[in-house]
């Protein structure tokens, strides 16, 4: 328990001081305030004027699409705000920021997933938020304890599944210096593929984005679970069981890939 204790009093304060370090540059955080609520009502105009000229996407009406989108900006929004940092983890590599976490007595994933709390991902969240509640109103969603239960831990397990996919493929930056071109690439594969229902795309890339890169957990199979919609796919337990299980088994895959490359950790010497 004391130990529990000092970890958790070690976060707090790593989570502390990046946000007042962040808080420096006030108008860097207003500018992006005003710009990321423009990005996602571009994502939900999207969806409105395709299924206005289509009346459906792979047979999924606006409203279910908006509630598949929902669900999706909520744990990318919970994501940006604890585990940004891995889009950035060749500048951890780059300025010898391991250096310190190697010479300290913790778990050097442990203060590498506490060093940053982005204040920026806050309205990530609070606009993914609002887009959710509006989607739960089109599609008369249920405001039943369990459904909010259930809701809940789906939520965060998707979160989890976005932070440890980020870290598996970011942590290539151990080895060759960069990750950026990884970064870039795996934000636009994740915001693509959350944003149609998995059901649009080829048998063979829907069993690739289940079983090897487990995305249809993010969205896709908690929205056909709420909605009532085939999935086309047999899970073995409800989708408020299955996504936080499949975060949890990426997580520990995330670590086990980050500590791979941590023993190739070179010092920059800084």
């Amino acid at each position: 328990m004391d130990k529990l204790r000092y970890y958790l009093s070690v976060a707090s304060y790593s989570m502390k001081l990046s946000m007042k370090k962040q808080l420096e540059y006030p108008m860097e955080i207003i500018s992006c305030f005003a710009m990321i609520p423009m990005m996602y009502a571009t994502g939900i105009l999207l969806l409105y004027f395709l299924t206005q000229n289509l009346k459906s996407i792979g047979g999924w009406t606006f409203p279910q699409l908006a509630f598949l989108y929902g669900i999706g900006d909520l744990s990318h929004g919970i994501m940006v705000v604890f585990s940004v940092q891995n889009w950035f983890l060749d500048r951890y590599v780059n300025r010898g920021e391991f250096d310190r976490m190697l010479l300290r007595p913790l778990n050097v994933f442990f203060q590498f997933s506490v060093s940053y709390v982005n204040i920026i991902g806050i309205m990530d969240v609070l606009v993914g938020l609002s887009v959710f509640i509006y989607s739960c109103v089109l599609v008369k969603f249920s405001w039943t304890f369990s459904n909010i239960v259930r809701l809940v831990v789906i939520i965060l397990g998707a979160a989890l599944i976005r932070s440890s996919i980020f870290t598996i493929f970011c942590s290539v930056a151990f080895w060759t210096k960069r990750c950026s071109a990884v970064t870039a690439l795996m934000n636009d594969m994740l915001e693509r593929t959350t944003l149609y229902p998995m059901t649009i795309y080829p048998r063979l890339l829907q069993l690739m984005l289940t079983l090897i890169i487990p995305v249809a957990f993010i969205s896709f199979f908690s929205s056909c679970c709420f909605l009532g919609i085939d999935s086309s796919f047999r899970l073995p337990a409800d989708a408020a069981v299955m996504t936080p299980a499949i975060g949890i088994i990426t997580f520990i895959l995330a670590q086990a890939v980050f500590n791979w490359g941590l023993r190739n950790y070179e010092s920059s010497g800084s």
